[in-house]
């Protein structure tokens, strides 16, 4: 008798080079293009704004080495959903899948999705495909379809946007350092004074680490990174630092061309400040390469969160077919198309009111980012003598730092947006129901056989 054929597995196929520009792919989208300018309105001096900056650097770099010990320790697809799982058992982990699918992966992937039609409409007429709704969702299809023919494609795509989003970046950086800023046209409008520097740290930060966020999504594939206990650490280690130094300099560049009052005053800070160093040509190409940076955004949150999907249909926790491996492609098709489908679906059912939705996005994604990092602590008490071919510097200091600010960032959360946060609570309620439903009646199936 002939044994089955084994099941298609993911494969091993992204180097150091693919996982680092994965970091910063995963890091730079949209919000360096918008969120200086809130920074800039909320505190009052130059040194305050670069420092803010540099500080949520640092916070990203803590997180980044904490998950790096975990990501080194269990290089398996799925990354925080494999750690919460491990750390704090499934219930939390099938939590932390039920909300990436229902809230935090497909709600920034809509909201995103929608900026880039926004920004497309600039230069394409869409109203053919049903106006930015449309050319949205279009989008999301393009990019599930792209990572359904393997992680290379999915990757090389990534790879190529992020690589354009550094060069015009950088671009931006020099000529904004370099050149003279040109002469306004008249007096710029005053910009609103800033408040009790108490709260404007605070509205600094969150802008922060809100621009700052996604590294992690190069953990959740990390069951399809070569030597992932070594490459990976290196991975984020290096994107980390090249997203610090753009984010830096990009501040730097900023200030230059427009001043504080300038970057306060700014409703599209990128584009005003290559206007004001290149002309109206400058101002087309940042926001070009705006389009590119967002459209990437979109590449590598579908393409890393689906491996949570995967992960958590592997575990039979919810929706088994997600863990299906496309035989010629070996991509988790299923995932893929479950998560671009429902993020088409959100974006047509929720489309009024994307901003608030995304601010139930920050609430969730952090209280699983602080339960990710604590998994650091547990796991080195319920298995100490595991293989950790790296270990967080800096331990316990720099994790309970990131737990911290996670903890922070929540706080915050409910504070700006108590609906939203109460939204979000109830979905966790529900998600923790249908997991007690569903492990009662596979206990009873069980018990009547």
């Amino acid at each position: 008798m002939t044994a089955p054929a084994p099941a298609p597995a993911l494969r091993r196929e992204l180097g150091l080079a693919s996982a680092s520009l994965l970091v910063v792919g995963g890091i730079i989208g949209s919000g360096i293009f918008f969120t200086p300018a809130e920074v800039g309105r909320a505190l009052p001096t130059s040194a305050w704004i670069l420092g803010v900056w540099a500080g949520g650097g640092l916070v990203a770099l803590a997180g980044a080495l904490t998950f790096a010990e975990l990501g080194a320790m269990l290089p398996e697809a799925g990354g925080p959903y494999v750690y919460i799982r491990e750390a704090f058992g499934p219930l939390v982990a099938f939590l932390h899948g039920w909300m990436i699918l229902l809230l935090i992966a497909s709600g920034a992937i809509a909201a995103v999705a929608l900026s880039f039609a926004g920004y497309l409409a600039r230069f394409v007429p869409i109203g053919g495909v049903g106006g930015p709704l449309g050319a949205a969702a279009i989008t999301i299809a393009a990019v599930t379809l792209t990572n359904v023919l393997g992680v290379k494609p999915g990757t090389f795509a990534a790879n190529v946007f992020t690589v354009s989003k550094i060069a015009a970046l950088a671009a931006l950086i020099v000529a904004g350092l370099a050149i003279t800023p040109l002469p306004v046209a008249g007096p710029l409008p005053a910009p609103p004074a800033p408040p009790p520097l108490a709260n404007g740290l605070a509205a600094a930060f969150v802008a922060v680490l809100f621009t700052i966020g996604g590294w992690q999504q190069t953990n959740m594939v990390a069951g399809e990174i070569r030597d992932p206990a070594r490459t990976l650490p290196r991975a984020l280690m290096l994107g980390i630092a090249i997203v610090i130094v753009i984010y830096v300099g990009a501040n730097l560049a900023y200030l230059h061309a427009l001043g504080r009052d300038g970057l306060a005053s700014s409703g599209a800070v990128a584009a005003d400040t290559a206007g004001r160093v290149l002309g109206p040509a400058g101002a087309t190409a940042i926001t070009v390469a705006a389009m590119l940076s967002i459209f990437g955004f979109v590449n590598v949150a579908l393409l890393a969160n689906a491996r949570v999907l995967y992960a958590l249909g592997r575990d039979g926790a919810l929706f088994p077919a997600a863990a299906r491996v496309h035989p010629r492609f070996g991509s988790p098709h299923v995932a893929l198309l479950l998560l671009g489908g429902w993020s088409i679906v959100l974006l047509v059912a929720t489309r009024a009111s994307l901003g608030a939705l995304l601010s139930g996005v920050v609430f969730a994604d952090w209280v699983f980012f602080g339960l990710a990092a604590a998994a650091v602590f547990r796991l080195r008490r319920l298995r100490p003598d595991a293989v950790r071919p790296y270990r967080v510097a800096g331990y316990p200091w720099l994790p309970a730092m990131f737990v911290g600010c996670a903890v922070a960032g929540v706080a915050a959360s409910w504070i700006a947006e108590p609906k939203m946060s109460l939204a979000g609570t109830a979905m966790l309620a529900a998600g923790a129901g249908l997991y007690r439903w569903r492990s009662t009646a596979i206990a009873r199936k069980s018990s009547a056989r």
